[in-house]
């Protein structure tokens, strides 16, 4: 004869009981409710069928730092398209890792990915954790709501489908406060009736059948989104191409993968790589697309004065693979010709090893004392080496949203600067126009300081018109 519900759920409350007893509440408290990894979702674009949002993670203030880390979950969204991170599915549970730019989170920090998601906002996590480890959520800043979502219900606090001893520790890690999850009723304090509530739930929350089973793989819409399959699409992969935020036709000759000749490669977020390395080098902390973005914006960089959509992402990429291209290049060696010579170097050797050693041989001399060695040291050659490749027009982004009209030295604007790293057809020439056969007349007037603490800038996040590096 089997063991009655009732009978289970007295065993396991008296087993989650003496463990909370065992372990203190106090500690509990630090560890679960106030001290813990969180995550919310921000949505950042809607539309009929899907949307696009942001995932800020923030690592506990009071822990350790998280390296390596994999968030996971079970539910809904089905995911089409992600950036900043590389994703999978694990049976039911959906996984996304750490890129190598943002694979360190110090305590009290945090870091953006995002998704495309198939369906109604909001999403409907079950289960959520880091590292394996139970996390708080929120959607828009407010805590997840589990009533709202198929596979939640009331009690339900650590979002695994089910009200059970852990969720009875959690109301015991928060009793006698006002803590948000923990207080079931609404009652501004974590008491007797918060606990009859999720014992009035126990075991497996209720389901629906609203979120059907998907098959988290779509084609795309083909409005900066991407389409195709596998790797293909710029919104999948290690990294991320620029036109997965954007893709803008106007005055640009070289935004397509079938012009990116010469060696030309599309924008990728290896950029940010190569850029946070020249940070390491120079003692200063890693930043993300996000907020080299926001500084453009803030610079005056972009010809928007507001951030629509997934500007933010793509002008951030574009100024960090910039300043990654020229900010290693000290004031008193900066010439022109130089970011010429070393990306036609970089594009047109065929020789692998000759056309290395040939760019290294150039950061050595024109470059920081150091800085070819803490390439070498940290394997990071081949990634300067593949953003020097990357074409600034590429995705048009360089005239649809990084058009800046900053005044530079009152005879150019900040877009004729950009023009630095653009090349002549035949590569041999920097400064070039668009159509790649004559010089952006402005930005020959500005003086050879100007222009590399213009670049500098983006580098530190400072001035573009003022002394940086």
């Amino acid at each position: 004869m089997g063991l009655s519900k009732e009978f289970n759920m007295k065993m396991e409350l008296k087993r989650s009981l003496s463990w909370a007893v065992a372990v203190s509440v106090p500690a509990l408290c630090s560890s679960f409710v106030h001290g813990q990894h969180s995550i919310d979702y921000q949505r950042t674009a809607e539309w009929d069928g899907g949307y696009n949002a942001d995932i800020i993670l923030k690592v506990d203030p009071n822990g350790s730092t998280l390296d390596n880390w994999t968030l996971s979950w079970m539910g809904a969204p089905n995911i089409e398209y992600f950036w900043n991170c590389t994703y999978s599915l694990d049976g039911d549970r959906k996984l996304f890792d750490n890129v190598s730019y943002n694979q360190t989170i110090q305590p009290g920090s945090s870091v953006t990915l995002g998704f495309t998601g198939a369906g109604d906002w909001p999403p409907a996590p079950m289960d959520a954790r880091i590292n394996g480890e139970l996390i708080m959520v929120m959607i828009e800043g407010e805590m997840l709501d589990h009533d709202d979502h198929s596979g939640h219900c009331m009690g339900d606090m650590d979002a695994n489908g089910r009200v059970d001893g852990q969720d009875l520790a959690m109301i015991l890690s928060a009793w006698n406060t006002s803590n948000e999850m923990a207080d079931l009723d609404d009652s501004n304090l974590v008491d007797g009736g918060d606990l009859t509530l999720a014992l009035s739930m126990w075991g497996e929350c209720p389901h629906d059948d609203d979120h059907g089973d998907g098959d988290d793989h779509g084609d795309g819409d083909g409005d900066g989104h991407g389409g195709g399959d596998g790797h293909d699409d710029p919104c999948m992969g290690e990294f991320i191409t620029i036109t997965c935020w954007g893709d803008f036709h106007d005055s640009n000759h070289n935004s397509h993968d079938d012009e990116m000749v010469g060696g030309r490669t599309p924008i990728t977020t290896e950029a940010m790589i190569t850029y946070n390395s020249l940070r390491a080098f120079l003692d200063l902390s890693p930043v993300d697309i996000e907020e080299v973005g926001q500084w453009a914006f803030d610079e005056a960089l972009t010809n928007n004065t507001e951030a629509w959509g997934g500007d933010i992402m793509g002008v951030g990429l574009y100024y960090a693979m910039q300043g990654a291209k020229v900010g290693w290049i000290t004031d008193d060696a900066y010439d022109p010709q130089i970011l010429a010579d070393i990306q036609r170097t970089a594009r047109l050797v065929e020789d692998e090893v000759e056309m290395t050693a040939l760019v290294m041989e150039m950061v050595r001399q024109f470059g920081h004392e150091g800085y070819g060695d803490y390439l070498e040291q940290n394997a990071m050659v081949e990634t300067f080496i593949n953003t020097l490749k990357m074409e600034p027009h590429y995705g048009g982004w360089m005239h649809g949203r990084t058009h800046g009209y900053r005044s530079i030295e009152g005879v150019a604007i900040n877009h004729d600067i950009n023009h630095l790293t653009v090349l002549s057809w035949d590569q041999m020439e920097p400064f070039m126009n668009d159509t790649f056969d004559w010089p952006q007349w402005p930005a020959l007037d500005v003086s050879d300081s100007g222009v590399i603490e213009y670049f500098q800038s983006m580098v530190v996040l400072g001035d573009p018109v003022g002394d940086n590096m």
